[in-house]
């Protein structure tokens, strides 16, 4: 089973007061933002071993995916700053 809380305001500090087991008995993941360089040493693992042409292909791939990661967070943190919503 998986829960969201968002860490923010006054919402899972009343949940974790009305049932503390939220927080004893359960593994608490917070997701942050990864370093380019790991995130493109990730893309080359997975596609090391794929065939995807060209070797300059694969780069260029490679070099493509955290590329993308990063502007979709950069985007979804403008979205957050203009309209409050999460993405």
């Amino acid at each position: 089973m998986s829960l969201c809380f968002s860490p923010k305001g006054e919402g899972l500090r009343a949940k974790s007061r009305k049932f503390p087991a939220l927080v004893n008995c359960t593994v608490i993941d917070w997701f942050q933002d990864w370093p380019y360089d790991a995130l493109r040493r990730v893309a080359d693992k997975f596609l090391g071993e794929l065939e995807l042409g060209t070797d300059e292909a694969k780069d260029m791939i490679c070099e493509f995916m955290p590329f993308s990661l990063n502007n979709v967070n950069k985007f979804s943190d403008k979205i957050f700053t203009t309209d409050r919503r999460y993405v």
